[in-house]
């Protein structure tokens, strides 16, 4: 009887529960010669998830504490004990402050940049998607600019409030809310400034885009905690 000849084994690699040689395990590149974004669900996004799972966790307990003081603490009433300036009053939403002369009301006008932003972050995802980098580039201009505009915004109606923080338990809180979300804000403005930087040197297509994506998310977040904020402070008081 003829010996037969021993099979030999190929190399293969099991990638996502299909067997592949290691050349067709690799993803497709786009024109930045980097791997494309895959199809499903990166796990990316679900550290984005998470992230921003702790962070509502965050703020709801900001908001708990707001409304538990609001309703249980006897000196709520008058709103401050003392005040920083000659005279301060409670924010309300259309309260005006004078810019250059002019009675303008800040903190509604911050609402509307800040709300508008995220139309303009989500123009840029849709373009993004769509391989038009150009109009990416500008909507992302728009949204940290807008970012910037709510920054320096509340920066001054912080120094013409008339009160501190010290001045009553209103004022404590009002700072507190406030100022934890300022510095998200802030935090979103340099992952904005990040992601435009990126794509002004074409490291995002239609098929990789996830941190742009992650970024609109996060920046999506922080003006929805603002419109709370602004109903709970400048609305309801």
């Amino acid at each position: 009887m003829a010996a037969t000849s021993p099979v030999q084994a190929t190399e293969r690699t099991v990638v996502r529960g299909r067997r592949q040689t290691p050349s067709e395990a690799r993803l497709p590149e786009n024109e930045t010669g980097m791997d494309a974004q895959p199809s499903r669900f990166p796990p990316g996004m679900w550290a984005v998830i998470l992230f921003i799972s702790s962070e509502v966790m965050f703020f709801s307990a900001l908001f708990t504490a707001y409304f538990y003081l609001r309703a249980r603490i006897p000196a709520w009433e008058p709103v401050f004990q003392r005040c920083a300036a000659a005279q301060c009053d409670k924010p309300a939403w259309d309260a005006t402050t004078n810019i250059l002369g002019l009675a303008v009301p800040l903190a509604l006008v911050n609402t509307i940049v800040l709300v508008a932003s995220s139309i303009w972050m989500q123009l840029a995802v849709n373009a993004i998607k769509k391989d038009r980098r150009r109009a990416a580039i500008r909507w992302l201009a728009i949204t940290v600019a807008s970012g910037v505009w709510f920054i320096l915004g509340q920066g001054y109606e912080y120094t013409h409030l008339g009160f501190l923080p010290s001045n009553g338990v209103f004022a404590g809180v009002f700072f507190t809310l406030t100022g934890f979300h300022a510095a998200h804000v802030t935090g979103g403005i340099l992952a904005n400034s990040l992601t435009l930087f990126r794509t002004t040197k074409g490291h995002f297509s239609s098929k990789r885009h996830m941190l742009f994506e992650g970024a609109s998310i996060y920046w999506h977040f922080v003006d929805i905690v603002w419109i709370g904020l602004f109903t709970t402070i400048y609305i309801i008081g």
